[in-house]
């Protein structure tokens, strides 16, 4: 079976060569078709005012001992623009849900019924949360960049190389292929060709972390006019939930943890 197996992974690697050959061969240098492509889907999916999707996540963890670990998570967002998101998450070792209503960040872990709120001073958007999350508590949600209001500028902050892959499918929907390159990550993003370019799947690959782990997220049952009611991204304990307080990175004027506003 070793052998069998040893010579498919050949027979695949061979064929893929010819595909990507191509790719190697290309200067380092941003394709303008790669980028106009990756601007078309970040403009559209900024035109989105409520919309919801779900993600299924892989990332690879490298044990002390080199072997990598591959963890997966099914995430479910909704987004209202210009200040709203629910992100519930829920996988191997994980049951979360992450909620901002324009005041107040809040994270829930369902496992262990505990809560902790980040309240801001004063109403800030998407961006602006999602980056508060991530600098001052250290809650980072996988493949958000995506969501930002501008996530073309986002994507694009280190890149150094771009170019389109070509023409794949993406559970069923056909897709163009990027791939782009910059100083501390490789990624590949799957773009829905069409009026409504919507993003089908990401990869991050670390190129210099060891075993070069790698993200991935594959996005599905996008509702780009979805009906979405406030209280939605109101948190309410469930009983018997203990509030407890978020540990900040660095202290932060006009934001405070813990408590209810």
């Amino acid at each position: 079976m070793r052998h069998i197996s040893l010579g498919l992974l050949a027979i695949l690697v061979s064929l893929s060569v010819s595909n990507v050959a191509r790719c190697a061969d290309e200067p380092s240098a941003i394709d303008p078709e790669a980028a106009q492509v990756l601007r078309q889907m970040s403009d559209y999916l900024s035109s989105l005012e409520k919309f919801t999707f779900r993600a299924d996540n892989t990332i690879d963890t490298v044990a002390r001992s080199g072997q990598q670990i591959q963890l997966s998570a099914r995430v479910d967002i909704a987004i209202q623009r210009p200040n709203r998101f629910r992100v519930n998450r829920k996988g191997d070792n994980v049951a979360q849900e992450f909620y901002f209503d324009g005041k107040t960040l809040t994270l829930y872990g369902k496992g262990v019924n505990y809560y902790a709120n980040m309240r801001v001073s004063e109403t800030v958007d998407i961006n602006t949360a999602l980056d508060l999350a991530k600098e001052e508590i250290g809650v980072f949600v996988p493949g958000s960049d995506l969501v930002y209001q501008d996530a073309y500028q986002v994507l694009m902050e280190d890149v150094n190389s771009g170019m389109v892959v070509g023409t794949s499918t993406v559970g069923g929907v056909e897709v163009h292929h990027l791939a782009f390159r910059g100083s501390e990550v490789d990624w590949q993003i799957w773009v829905e060709k069409g009026d409504k370019p919507l993003p089908r799947k990401y990869l991050i690959t670390s190129k210099w972390m060891t075993g070069a782990p790698q993200f991935t997220a594959v996005f599905s049952k996008w509702d780009t006019a979805a009906k979405l009611d406030d209280a939605l991204f109101t948190f309410s304990p469930p009983p018997k939930a203990e509030e407890i307080g978020f540990i900040p990175l660095r202290g932060v004027s006009g934001v405070g943890t813990g408590g209810t506003p």
